[in-house]
C-alpha cells in the first residue's frame, strides 16, 4: 500500500506540476497496481484472521474503482493532446479522486491498527 501512496501521488502531483505526459500513465498504473495487489493481499490476511473490516472493504472497493477510472481518466486526456479544457478538468478531478483515495488509505491504517 506505501508503493501505491508513491506512485499515486507521484502521478497526481508530477502531472500537475509539469502537465500530463505519457510517463503519468505509467505511474498511475503502478500506483493501481500496487493498490490492487496491497487490497488483495490484505483481504487474503483479514479472512485468515478472521478480522475483516466490513466498512473498510466498501470504502476500499469505492477508491480502488476511483483509482481505475482516474487512469481511464488520465488516458483520455493524454490522448486528446493537451486541449486545454480537458487538462483543466483532469487536474481538478484528479485532487478529488486523489482525496478521495488517501480517506481510504487513511481509514485503512486506522482499521488495521485497531484491528477492527
Amino acid at each position: 500500500m506505501n508503493l501505491a501512496l508513491v506512485f499515486y501521488s507521484w502521478a497526481v502531483f508530477s502531472a500537475r506540476r509539469n502537465g500530463l505526459h505519457r510517463k503519468h500513465l505509467l505511474l498511475f498504473g503502478f500506483g493501481l497496481l500496487c493498490d490492487y495487489l496491497g487490497t488483495h493481499l490484505m483481504l487474503l490476511y483479514g479472512l485468515s484472521t478472521g478480522v475483516v473490516p466490513e466498512w473498510h472493504i466498501l470504502v476500499g472497493i469505492a477508491s480502488l474503482s476511483g483509482m481505475a477510472f482516474h487512469l481511464l481518466l488520465a488516458f483520455v486526456a493524454a490522448m486528446v493532446s493537451r486541449t486545454e479544457g480537458v487538462n483543466r478538468l483532469f487536474h481538478r478531478v484528479s485532487l478529488i479522486i486523489y482525496s478521495g483515495w488517501l480517506i481510504a488509505f487513511l481509514t485503512g491504517s486506522v482499521a488495521g491498527i485497531s484491528g477492527k
